[in-house]
Order: structure tokens, then C-alpha cells, then sequence
């Protein structure tokens, strides 16, 4: 969950934990992609400044969609984290208040990015176990949602049908330190993307569409800056961090235009974006 360098103190050890994780536990060939029989896994979550409303209780284990509606007027994401053994997700969340992070939180993904007044959802596959999810947004006023109180966790339950995932019809490829889209750029409409991290720690990814009279380099250097200064994108989907090895499917709906896909996350304070971790595409009227 390493997003920003005001957030560094807090955060910064997750992703590296993510590393140091079980390989068992984030080996994605072994997960079920069909199964017996679809079950319907849908949780919608409202993100206002600076809480979460209708978080799940408890959710079966396998699949699930997390569907976010953002309700304030702020960016927000919904952080999904695997509660290591030893703590519980309160304890988890005061630690990392206090800036420490334990060895051994996972990250699952979760939507990332979500503009005000939109909604988008991801669709992850979670073990049973105890989760805590959070948004790692910098405010306006420079303070993460995170320590104003946007947190919150939930269990997942083992359950015998994991469910199914969507069809995807793109793939991004997250890499050290790279994003592949293979085949051609998408065609315009609601298009659901597998995204899959094969680098060797913790990467997100969001789906920028560049706005009408700007460059992908100005949309760049308007989200390094966030949250000041005038848009020169709109985010339309992305996932939060998920960790290696791992795969999520996320949908965007694309109209033509230009688009550019990032890694939110930095190292050494450097935005992974910066660091090659970007794409360009053109989606192209048909």
C-alpha cells in the first residue's frame, strides 16, 4: 500500500511484507477460474469523506466483486489487506496508525481511484481469513483518509462453491517495473480487464483516460501532484495493490480517446509510473 511519500511512515512495509509472504498463498494457477456452479458474490460498499458504508460481515470464500460507489467528494479506494496471524484487524489498524506494519500482511486489491460520483468494482479471489481494508488517498488538506478514520475490515469464510469469475476481455501484464497489454488496444464499451501481477512485490494499477486537450505527459504530471491542480485525466478502473503472483479482473468502460494505465505506488518515493511502470493506449471508434 505504498501510494505516496506522505504515506511512507505509515505504510511503507506492506508491500515489502507482501514479498516475504507465503508463495502458497499467492499462487493464482491453483485457484479454480470456473465452477460447478456460479454463485452470486457481490458486495456493494459506499465510500463518503472519510468512511465506509455497508462493508460485508462475512463473505464466502472464492471469488468476490467489490463494487465501490463514492459518495464524497474526494478520490477513494478500498484497500484490501489479509489480517497477519497474530493480530485482528483493530489491532492491525492501530499498528499501522503508530507506523508500524507487520511482516506477513497480504494485499488482495480492491477499486482503486474512484472518482466522485463514480462506481466501479473489482473482482478478487479471497482465502478464508480476517481482512482489513483501508483508503490510502492523500486529502486536500495533505492527510491520508486512512488516519481520519476511513478503515474497516470483514471475514471471509470458507465455502464449499468458490464461485466464478467474469469473462475477461483484455489482460495487463504488471511487471518489475513494466505494464504489457498484449494483443490490440481495446475496442470502446464496457471492457473487463484480468490484471495480473508477476513482479516479485506489490503493484496496483488505475485506468487514466486523458481529457480532451491534454497529453498523456500532462496527465502524468497532474496525478503525481494529486490532489492539487486542475484534472488533466479522469480515473475509470484500476485495482489496489495486489500481491505477486496474484490476478483480479477489472472492468472499465472505455469511449474512445486516450487512455494511459500506472502503477500508484512508489518506491524509495518515486512513483512506480515514473519508474516505467506505464502504457499508453488509443481506444478507436468503430
Amino acid at each position: 500500500m505504498r501510494y505516496r511519500s506522505a504515506k511512507i511512515v505509515l505504510i511503507a512495509g506492506l508491500a515489502t511484507a507482501a514479498t516475504t509472504a507465503d508463495p502458497a498463498a499467492a499462487t493464482p494457477v491453483t485457484r479454480p477460474v470456473h465452477a460447478k456452479r456460479a454463485v452470486s458474490r457481490t458486495f456493494v460498499v459506499t465510500a463518503s469523506d472519510f468512511a465506509y458504508r455497508d462493508l460485508p460481515v462475512h463473505a464466502p470464500a472464492g471469488w468476490v466483486t467489490v463494487r465501490m460507489a463514492n459518495a464524497g467528494h474526494e478520490l477513494h479506494m478500498f484497500a484490501t489487506a489479509a489480517v497477519p496471524h497474530g493480530y485482528t484487524a483493530a489491532s492491525l489498524e492501530a499498528a499501522i496508525l503508530k507506523g508500524h506494519v507487520p511482516r506477513g500482511v497480504t494485499e488482495f486489491g480492491g477499486p482503486n481511484a474512484v472518482a466522485p460520483g463514480d462506481t466501479t468494482s473489482v473482482t478478487m479471489f479471497l482465502p478464508a481469513g480476517e481482512y482489513m481494508v483501508g483508503c490510502f488517498v492523500p486529502g486536500r488538506d495533505g492527510k491520508v483518509h486512512f488516519m481520519k478514520g476511513m478503515m474497516g475490515s470483514f471475514d471471509v469464510v470458507a465455502a464449499a462453491d468458490t464461485g466464478a469469475p467474469p469473462r475477461s476481455d483484455e489482460r495487463i501484464m504488471l511487471s518489475t517495473y513494466g505494464i504489457a497489454m498484449p494483443g490490440a488496444s481495446p475496442k470502446p464499451g464496457m471492457r473487463t480487464f484480468l490484471v495480473r501481477n508477476t513482479a516479485k512485490e506489490t503493484h496496483d494499477v488505475v485506468v487514466l483516460r486523458v481529457l480532451p486537450g491534454h497529453t498523456v505527459a500532462q496527465a502524468l504530471t497532474w496525478f503525481a501532484k494529486l490532489p492539487s491542480g486542475a484534472p488533466a485525466a479522469v480515473p475509470v478502473g484500476g485495482t489496489t495493490g495486489i500481491h505477486t503472483g496474484d490476478q483480479v479482473l477489472v472492468p472499465a468502460d472505455l469511449t474512445p480517446g486516450q487512455y494511459v494505465l500506472v502503477c500508484w505506488m512508489t518506491t524509495n518515493h518515486k512513483y512506480h509510473f515514473n519508474m516505467g511502470m506505464q502504457h499508453a493506449f488509443v481506444v478507436r471508434a468503430t
